[in-house]
């Protein structure tokens, strides 16, 4: 028999085939499952009582694949899966590995063997599993089949040719990966598990499932995780989150008094630990569910603590449980609103530092009035000034129950849940979720935990232990696991939260080499960063640790918008060994030593560097290690436990600067909005401005400040904007090469992310204040102290010199297109090009500029600089 046609064919990494398409469904009445297949095709096919329809978006080397089905039962039947199959054949199959990666927060995520042995078994039963796997039991046709949830990668240890495979979800179900070798080729079938009720005549659509090939997992994952960002509008614009936290020293002892007593100690270290943040974590509610009555710890309740801390010149977080409810809370009465499972309350989990019978039930959003009661609490936790909210156990709404309203998923209930929870914060408020899983929380939260709980611990020190958790239980080791093989996803599915610091060298039974390496990897991959010490008991030591962690992964997070930490070889081992990050001017490398025995690794500074010349190598974060000059080879030597970061010092990088309205996008906005709606008004601020009678600033208030432009109206004009022809290639090229991107833009901030959204992209910017209160435009400047003499309210000059004086030896790259706006910034760069009137003003002047007509110009112009060396990284 022929072979089919290759969906993708792939010189160094194989070929891909579309294998089957099938359904798992229940007869209603007597819940039977039933499973039926066809073959794989694009169109419509009859699969049992279901018409599945797919399309496929094939590119060079990935291809989508959309999918939705209609029933044609005449009575309601119980979806449970959707099944999308390929057949992969890379160049061989004998040694494979493929990443686990897990379901939830705390779930196991890490590379195995693609062995013949399959996922291996759980001997705690259904229930448990179900906290941490997407099917608390698997089918039974999966016997011998390995397990990933959301996404996967395979291939070979040491790269040369990998898959990478995932659902793009956005809470209509879970995708469960299943992969298993079979002959020459390796079997990877995608389950999207809808799991919900679908009635006669009603048609579903499924989110998205994408495969690509390629050479290299790493950057494979990356791109999949940017996919899945622009499909979801993921939340990844949240500045650098640093922070302190009750937890891992009072735990549930704590007290009003430990947090104003650390408050004030963090007042005072401001200038040495520089965080934003004060979160009050579990221990202070009255009970599980009653999350605005406090207990007898927190005698005046919420509201006086949260002034406190913003009185401090802190945000003020909190920690919820938000869907857990207790059988002593008020709550509780309203068991209506909880999940069932069968004749009984559905059982989220047992705590019993929470309740007397541990029992913990779960608040049931398919329900609108639960949806309501989410979003009137947590609006009033936002007017008491909490903006930002720790979000926990939110695996507990998405396990099997039987809701009240069958036709929504597992997954709905979850996304449901959160968008209440965001409905009611607000837009501004940063949400974290924890023990959560992943993909329904795409464009919800902002920050997410990614592994673990960490422990003052290596090892998992459970008095308890329980067969199968093993992996998410609190630990040192198993945070720093997660923490690197989920790098991929910071920035470009949210701020990835690798738990907190261990700072403290008392009531831990962490040794200082290992405290370190949890520093090590949170620094090196740029997340948030939170300790949560007793602060004024620190040493000068653990003081130091957290100053230099906050310092580095501050670096490495404003390195870039979607993410500079890369794991070299993510197949090549359960916990990841080398990771870099590119930053301006350096390539960061953290070598880590999770293992029993003493390690020795000799490193390449010129690999490493990635194509550019390395000058000189130094150590980092705490390292004792002596600056070398030279591309000298890196000898590192490291006991079980251990690890160390260097930095390999690589040129003066570029740093890109770009003008927005006019320059990365076609049209000025702000003009071409009031020219619509209140042109007489613009024309006649226009012509006080060219008669020197306004600077620029005045005539953008004289011109805009109450412009009548509701927010629905605004919304369709900014649609009507294109992007300049080069703008994408010129986000690309930086992204290759790690470049720093930041758009300057003396219009308005509203605006500028609006059209990054509607156009997908990802980059940071700096602009004016715009809220449309009312209906009416109300602007403030951006820089409220002054300017250069442009008299603009976002000044470049001051933005180029502030980057500057943080990063000596740069060279700076200014382009833009108006004689008043970019001016200052033109002339405070090193390399200029300009367009329009900013042009015809250099010109006057006699300053040195290139001119250019679109930014594929402005690229083909940088990219002989990088290739010479003085750029970022290759």
């Amino acid at each position: 028999m022929a072979r089919p046609t290759p969906l993708l064919r792939h010189g160094e990494a194989g070929r891909l085939e579309g294998a089957r398409i099938a359904v798992r469904w229940r007869e209603p009445g007597t819940g039977e499952q039933r499973f039926a297949a066809a073959p794989f095709g694009a169109g419509s096919h009859r699969i049992g009582p279901f018409e599945v329809s797919l399309a496929l978006d094939v590119g060079d080397a990935t291809v989508g694949v959309d999918a939705a089905l209609r029933s044609h039962a005449e009575a309601s039947l119980r979806l449970d899966a959707l099944v999308v199959g390929f057949r992969w054949s890379p160049p061989e199959v004998s040694a494979l590995r493929f990443l686990r990666h897990g379901w939830q927060s705390w779930s196991f995520t890490g590379s195995r063997a693609l062995d013949d042995h399959g996922e291996p078994g759980f001997a705690s039963g259904a229930w448990l599993r179900g906290m941490f796997h997407a099917r608390g039991e698997p089918p039974a046709d999966r016997s011998g089949w390995h397990e990933s949830d959301l996404l996967t990668a395979i291939g070979a240890s040491n790269g040369g040719f990998s898959l990478a495979a995932g659902v793009l979800e956005q809470g209509r179900s879970f995708g469960v990966i299943y992969v298993r070798r079979e002959a020459d080729a390796v079997a990877v079938e995608i389950e999207l598990c809808a799991e919900r009720d679908l009635a006669p005549g009603v048609r579903i659509d499924l989110e998205r499932t994408r495969i690509s090939l390629g050479t290299d997992a790493a950057p494979l994952l990356e791109d999949l995780a940017v996919a899945h960002g622009r499909s979801a509008e993921a939340r990844t614009a949240s500045p650098f989150q640093a922070g302190w936290c009750s937890w891992y020293h009072f735990f549930h002892d704590v007290t009003e008094a430990d947090v104003l007593r650390n408050l004030d100690a963090l007042v005072k270290a401001r200038g040495e630990i520089p965080v934003t943040l004060v979160q009050l974590d579990d221990g202070y509610q009255r009970a599980v569910g009653d999350w605005l009555s406090t207990n007898e710890k927190f005698p005046r309740g919420l509201a006086p603590l949260a002034a406190e801390i913003r009185a401090a010149g802190f945000d003020a977080g909190l920690w919820t449980a938000p869907f857990c409810v207790a059988p002593d809370s008020a709550l509780f009465a309203e068991r209506d609103w909880l999940l069932r499972r069968g004749d009984d309350l559905h059982l989220g989990l047992l705590h019993p530092m929470w309740t007397p019978t541990a029992r913990i039930h779960v608040l049931d959003t398919s329900r609108d009035e639960v949806c309501s009661h989410l979003v009137s609490l947590f609006r009033e936790l936002a007017e008491m000034g909490f903006v930002y909210q720790k979000l926990d156990f939110l695996y507990s709404v998405a396990m099997e129950a039987d809701a009240f309203d069958p036709s929504i998923g597992r997954a709905e209930r979850l996304r449901r849940g959160l968008e209440a929870v965001r409905r009611g914060s607000g837009e501004k408020t940063f949400l974290l979720g924890c023990g959560c899983p992943l993909g329904p929380a795409v464009g919800v939260v902002d920050g997410m935990r990614i592994g673990p709980d960490v422990a003052p611990s290596w090892h998992v020190d459970d008095e308890i232990p329980l067969r199968g958790i093993e992996p998410t239980r609190p630990s040192v080791r198993n945070g720093v696991r997660s923490i690197l093989n989920r790098a991929f996803l910071h920035r470009r599915l949210w701020l990835n939260d690798p738990d907190c610091l261990m700072s403290r060298a008392t009531d831990t039974k962490l040794e200082p080499h290992e405290a370190h390496t949890l520093a090590v990897a949170v620094a090196v991959t740029g997340g948030m960063v939170l300790f949560s010490d007793d602060v004024p008991k620190l040493g000068g030591e653990s003081r130091r640790l957290v100053a230099e962690t906050l310092r580095v992964a501050r670096e490495v997070d404003e390195a870039t918008t979607i993410g500079a930490a890369r794991v070299a070889e993510p197949l090549a081992a359960e916990i990841p060994e080398t990771i870099t990050a590119c930053v301006p001017g350096s390539v960061l490398v953290a070598v880590v030593n999770p293992g029993e025995a003493r390690i020795e690794r000799t490193l390449d500074p010129r690999a490493l560097s990635r194509g550019f010349e390395p000058r000189a190598v130094e150590g980092e974060l705490l390292s004792t290690r002596a600056p070398s000059e030279g591309a000298l080879a890196i000898r590192i030597a490291l006991d079980p436990h251990a690890s160390e970061i260097v930095r390999v010092r690589t040129g003066p990088p570029l740093a890109v600067f770009c003008d927005f309205d006019g320059t990365f996008l076609v049209e000025d906005v702000a003009p071409s909005v009031a020219r619509r709606v209140d042109d007489a008004r613009r024309t006649a601020a226009s012509e006080r401005f060219a008669r020197g009678e306004l600077n620029a600033w005045e005539h953008a208030v004289e011109a805009y400040d109450g412009l009548i432009v509701p927010d629905s109206v605004l919304d369709a004009m900014l649609r009507s904007f294109s992007l300049d022809p080069g703008a994408r290639a010129l986000l690309d090229f930086c992204e290759i090469h790690s470049i720093p991107f930041r758009i300057l833009s003396d219009g308005y901030d509203r605006n500028v992310a609006k059209l990054r959204d509607l156009h997908g992209l990802h980059f940071g910017f700096d602009a004016n204040r715009l809220d449309v209160v009312e209906g009416r435009w109300r602007i403030a400047r951006a820089i409220t102290d002054g300017d250069c003499g442009c008299g603009t309210g976002n000044c470049k000059r001051r933005r180029i010199d502030a980057y500057r004086s943080t990063n000596p030896g740069a060279t700076i790259v200014h382009i833009g297109n108006g004689r008043v706006s970019d001016l200052c910034g033109a002339l405070a760069a090193d390399l200029v090009f300009a367009r329009g009137s900013l042009a015809v003003e250099l010109e006057r002047r006699g300053a040195r500029f290139s001119r250019f007509e679109t930014l594929c110009d402005v690229v083909a112009a940088l990219e002989p600089l990088v290739a010479g060396g003085a750029g970022g990284t290759s």
